[in-house]
């Protein structure tokens, strides 16, 4: 009588010692880039913000000379009256105070005394917002910070006017 014995055989232990391997190396090659994407969804915001901050400015600056706000009398300091707000003015470009650029993104509130002058921060979304001469955001700019970064200061879009010349804007990633 034969018998047709099939022999039943499992993983070797070197074949399971293998597997464990190659998923070890997998694991320390993509783990550290799922870690980044917060990193890669603070600069992608960021980004976001430049974009929009660099089309509302040029938006003003354009609404500002149609309307001859950017050739009045006193071509320095005016105020623009804009989608229901009120945006402060420096030689047709807004100011670098929360009534200035502060106010010219879409929903932006207005604030108890405008913000002019004033270095207290204002959370607009995502973001706080310092005006100008402020120690948190690098060279007393003005601009936007994203506080839950691991630097803030350096995870921001500042916002840099001296009232002269187009503003500069900055945009700071080392610490997102």
């Amino acid at each position: 009588m034969t018998s047709n014995k099939v022999a039943n055989r499992g993983f070797t232990l070197i074949e399971l010692v293998m597997v464990i391997a190659i998923l070890g190396v997998l694991a320390a090659v993509a783990v550290p880039r799922f870690i980044n994407l917060g990193t890669d969804a603070r600069v992608a915001t960021l980004n976001g913000l430049l974009g929009a901050v660099r089309t509302t400015m040029e938006t003003v600056k354009v609404t500002a000379a149609l309307r001859g706000s950017a050739t009045s009398a006193n071509p320095a300091l005016n105020f623009l009256d804009m989608q229901g707000s009120t945006i402060r003015l420096w030689n047709g470009y807004p100011d670098r105070w929360w009534d200035g650029i502060g106010m010219t993104l879409q929903g932006a509130p207005a604030i108890a005394g405008g913000g002019y002058l004033s270095t207290a921060p204002i959370v607009f979304n995502k973001f706080t917002f310092y005006g100008y001469s402020n120690s948190t955001i690098p060279n007393g700019d003005a601009g936007w910070v994203l506080t839950d970064a691991p630097t803030p200061a350096n995870c921001s879009l500042a916002y840099n006017y001296n009232g002269s010349g187009e503003p500069q804007l900055i945009l700071r990633t080392t610490g997102c």
